[in-house]
């Protein structure tokens, strides 16, 4: 059993071929999408592209891709595979979406905790989509918007979005009744130190924006704050977290040296993680 995905151009179903014929996809009208080397799915079509090279490019994957795996948001990880564990504890094979995955760390996390569940990411970023499979071949990769996912509907039990936009009517098509979506986003101090240094004033994030709109049919059933704080010892380990950051492309030039001059920083962790539970019948 494999994640059912959709034609991005009619959306039809798409049946995919054996490896030994090139693993790619095909629907009814004859859309055909060739599998790349690396695994992955390119389902993106260039009218959903908001650039020649839409999300993250290649230095802020790596730069990610270095930070995560040093284990400094190893809590927020944690956190996030026990959820999802929870959430699905009564399902043999349960069907997970990470919707935004980035360069799949979260997503292989938490297929380690749950090796019999069927696991797919999507990402914009082509880059972000090459690392994820250099992770985990097992897991369902597609270059993808979260805004237009090319799975069929009512298939997926658990949705997670980590730090990723969410489209509502997107999840409420192809999530379960009874599904549910795990967000992670930020608390109001999160990162303050970093963020101390870049910028001259400095205000608490908003919280709980994402439970203050839910449309209906979504409820937020669960909230459990992540807190706690890391140290990195090293001037390439800052600048990792700045480039993996919205504020890499707000921040000065000689803020960043600022920053290269830096041995050590110690700063906060501060995210929430909630637990949102789709009931198509139900209005908030």
């Amino acid at each position: 059993m494999s994640l059912s995905l959709r034609c991005p151009v009619c959306h039809t179903p798409l049946g995919t071929l054996e490896p030994k014929n090139g693993g790619g996809a095909f629907c009814p009208a004859g859309h055909r999408f060739d599998r790349a080397r690396q695994g992955y799915l390119n389902l993106l079509l260039s009218n959903k592209m908001n650039s020649k090279k839409p999300g993250d490019d290649k230095q802020m994957v790596q730069a990610r891709t270095r930070f995560l795996d040093s284990g400094h948001y190893a809590p927020v990880s944690s956190a996030l595979t026990r959820t999802v564990k929870k959430l699905v504890s009564d399902a043999d094979r349960p069907v997970i979406l990470d919707a935004g995955c980035g360069e799949g760390y979260y997503t292989d996390e938490i297929h380690k905790a749950l090796p019999n569940a069927i696991m797919g990411g999507v990402d914009i970023s082509k880059p972000a989509i090459i690392q994820c499979c250099r992770r985990n071949r097992e897991i369902h990769w597609l270059v993808a918007s979260v805004n237009d996912l090319p799975v069929t509907g009512n298939q997926v039990d658990v949705i997670v979005s980590v730090f990723s936009r969410c489209d509502w009517q997107e999840f409420s098509r192809v999530l379960k009744p009874s599904g549910h979506v795990v967000v992670v986003a930020l608390g109001e101090k999160h990162l303050l130190a970093l963020r101390e240094v870049i910028y001259e004033s400095v205000r608490p994030y908003p919280v709980d924006k994402i439970i203050n709109n839910l449309p209906d049919g979504f409820l937020n059933t669960e909230n459990q704050d992540i807190v706690s704080n890391m140290r990195l010892g090293s001037s390439s380990q800052i600048l990792d977290l700045l480039a993996m950051t919205p504020h890499y492309w707000h921040v000065k030039s000689a803020q960043k040296v600022r920053l290269s001059q830096l041995s050590s920083l110690v700063c906060d962790i501060d995210m929430r993680c909630y637990v949102i539970k789709y009931s198509p019948n139900t209005k908030c």
